[in-house]
Formats: structure tokens, sequence, C-alpha cells
């Protein structure tokens, strides 16, 4: 590969001859490393993936070089580092994944490889390895998106708080602050974490609270269910702080509470067609009054 050579003619460039040399003992000794017991190198990329779409936005860095100074320690980090993820991953030969991916304030709609298609809610994002779409289908999901899945062979939604499977069917995910929520439209869906499992038929919901480990299997109204996708927003019973973040994430706003909401819960709707109106709809009816100052909210 072209990289390939461009990287060993800059190490050759820059390392000495005894450096150069315990690095190829290294890269030696990696080609006998293999991917974690009884895990696949399609999981292991999928759940690598998994954290990097999670955490890419808060983490990233720009670092601007000020003068030229002895970069030798600079490569054996590089070096460890690049050698530890091909040998421990196997993916040295693997090709890129794609990635989809949402902004505040918007969605969209993908069509997979086999034609399934994939609505993204705002600030989410997918990831999976398209080659490899025909012999597995299987897919990285952070945030929240509704599944219309060709029939096929078994596909499969990892997310950090559990994996969901299906064969052909249509369903939502929501996978955020360690809630995971699948609600069955069609066909049936397997939820999974851990040792634990749970078949979904239509009209099935599925709510787990992994800092709880707390399972509740209950019915929903698929008329106001997913409904994120025409831009409206139903909530029963839902605590308050959950209907501010979704307010955020739909409108690209900071809210700022000024009083303690954690034990407030919200019953009613909000459209995303007007944030003067949602506002109105989700915080006057509970007593409180709010003033809008560009992309600030403040709540009083």
């Amino acid at each position: 590969m072209k990289e390939d050579k461009l990287i060993q003619e800059w190490l050759v460039q820059n390392t000495s001859a005894d450096d150069l040399a315990q690095l190829e003992h290294a890269i030696a000794i990696t080609e006998t490393l293999d991917t974690p017991s009884k895990t696949t190198k399609e999981d292991a990329w999928a759940n690598l993936l998994s954290n990097i779409n999670e955490e890419s936005t808060s983490n990233e860095k720009v670092l601007t070089p000020t003068k030229k100074q002895d970069k030798s320690w600079m490569v054996w980090i590089a070096g460890i580092a690049a050698l530890f993820v091909l040998g421990y991953f196997g993916l040295m030969d693997s090709p890129e994944p794609t990635i989809y991916s949402t902004e505040l304030a918007n969605t969209i709609t993908h069509s997979l490889p086999d034609q399934s298609n994939v609505t993204m809610n705002a600030s989410s994002s997918i990831s999976f390895i398209e080659d490899n779409w025909e012999k597995e289908r299987m897919l990285s999901l952070s945030g929240e998106a509704f599944f219309e899945v060709e029939p096929g062979s078994k596909f499969t939604i990892v997310t950090d708080l559990g994996q969901v499977s299906v064969l052909g069917t249509s369903f939502n995910v929501f996978a955020r602050d360690n809630t995971l929520q699948v609600s069955t439209f069609t066909g049936k869906v397997k939820v999974e974490k851990g040792n634990q499992n749970v078949i979904l038929l239509p009209g099935d919901q599925l709510t787990l609270d992994v800092g709880k480990d707390l399972w509740k299997a209950d019915s929903f109204n698929l008329n106001q269910t997913a409904t994120w996708r025409i831009g409206s927003f139903y909530y029963d019973l839902t605590p308050l702080q959950k209907v501010v973040d979704e307010l955020e994430r739909q409108f690209a706003i900071k809210i700022n509470v000024s009083t303690d909401i954690s034990e407030r819960i919200y019953s009613g709707y909000f459209s995303r067609s007007d944030l003067e109106e949602a506002l109105q709809l989700v915080f006057l009816p509970m007593g409180f009054n709010f003033s809008v100052d560009g992309n600030q909210v403040n709540i009083q």
C-alpha cells in the first residue's frame, strides 16, 4: 500500500539503526497477536467504533508543533500505539468503516448496502464495514435511530448499552445516557445485555436502565412513538430532564434551569417546528417561566 511505503520511508529517515531494529522486532512479536478470546474481528471493531463515536465530539484536540526537537520518544509512542491497534484487533488489512452522523437539530435517512433503511435522530451516529456487509449485517449505533430492515441474515445493532438483533422488521432504538429503549413496530426483535435477553413482538417496548440493571417490558402507542421522524415528540410520565435534553438536541439550544427538576415528571407533547411554542407547551403547564437569548434559554 502507498501509505505503508510512506510510513516505512519516514521511519528510516527519522529513526536510528538500533531503534529501527528494535521496532522491527516488536512488529514481529505482534504478528502472533489476535482478537480477544471469543470475539470476532468485526465485533472488536464495532465495539471500538462505538466508543469512538460516543467520545469523539468531546475528545478532539489540535496539536501545534513549536520548535524542532528530539522526536525519538514520539516515534516509539506512535509505534507502540499503532502496533497495539493493528496486532490486537487484526485490522492491518481490514477496510475502513463507513460512518454516518447527524448534527443538532438535524435528522437523516440512509439506505444501507442491503437496501435496509435507517433514519437517525439528531446528534446520533452509525458505523459499519460496508465491504463485509453481505457476510455479516452489523453496525454500531450511538444515539437514536429507526430501522426498516430487509429480510435476510441476522441484522445486529451494537450499542454501549446492549445489543439488538433481528431478521427483517421495523423498530426504534434509543441508546443514550445509560438508557436503552427498543420499540418494535413489525417482526420480532431480540435485545441482549450480558447473559440476559428479551424477545419483543410488534407493539412491545423494552426499557433497560443500565445503571440500575432494571429491565421493563410493556406496550407502547404506535402513533406516538418514533414520531421524531416527522418532528413530533410525545411524553408520558417522563423525567423532565430527558425532555430538556431532547429540546436541546432538536433546536440546537442550551437550556439553563435555575431550580432542581430531578424529581419533576412531564406528560405532553412538543413539535420541532417552533421553539417558542415548544417551550410554552413544556414549561408553562409546570409553572415555569422562560426567556430566550440567542441559543440560550433560561428557565425559572
